[in-house]
């Protein structure tokens, strides 16, 4: 269960940093555009003798922001989370919640198979 949901939990944290460093990469992107537009006459240039160098340094600058709101995600967002997930665990397995019986029901067996 807990493997679940900590599959679950890093899924949507990484669709989240995703969704961050994109935008935080495309604002830097058009802030660029907008300072660059004296350039325009020399654009085809350029690309034609540029274009790799700029593709990788994008790619580059994409994924160090995308490891900084990672970072910035687990630090500020995932804070005591294994305290939290020890006091589930001994509540869950104490029998006084009244989701107990259904979630180890459902998945109780998992810890005696490992």
């Amino acid at each position: 269960m807990c493997r679940v949901m900590i599959a679950a939990e890093g899924n949507l944290m990484i669709a989240n940093a995703v969704f961050v460093a994109t935008l935080i990469f495309l604002s830097l992107g058009f802030g660029l555009m907008s300072q660059t537009h004296f350039l325009i006459p020399w654009r085809s240039l350029i690309l034609h003798a540029y274009l790799q160098p700029i593709a990788t340094y994008c790619a580059l600058l994409f994924a160090n922001i995308l490891g900084l709101t990672i970072w910035i995600e687990r630090k500020f967002f995932l804070r005591d989370t294994g305290r939290k997930l020890k006091h589930l665990d001994q509540e869950i397995h104490s029998g006084k919640s009244e989701l107990s019986g259904e979630i180890l029901s459902r998945f109780g067996g998992e810890e005696e198979e490992q």
